[in-house]
């Protein structure tokens, strides 16, 4: 009866030691995976009016200048 005892201990410490260990590679691995995704470089435009930095995606485009704003954009052209 005791080897059997044994073996179980031995088998469930095994079990704990095998989950713990693929639990704290899974947690590395999300860490990992929300670093890269968080480095993502987007460009960003100056705003021929003002001067504010703002992203590529944002800014508005017209006759080759970026602006900030739709009043930026409007009162540049009409000054021109």
């Amino acid at each position: 009866m005791g080897i059997i005892r044994l073996i179980t201990v031995v088998a469930v410490i095994w079990l704990v030691w095998f989950f713990f260990k693929r639990f704290q590679q899974n947690l590395i691995n999300r860490k990992q995976a929300a670093v890269k995704s968080n480095n993502t470089v987007s460009s960003v435009k100056k705003c021929a009016e003002c001067g504010v930095h703002v992203p590529e995606s944002e800014a508005l485009e017209h006759n080759g200048l970026y602006y900030c704003s739709a009043s930026h954009k409007k009162s540049s052209s009409s000054n021109k």
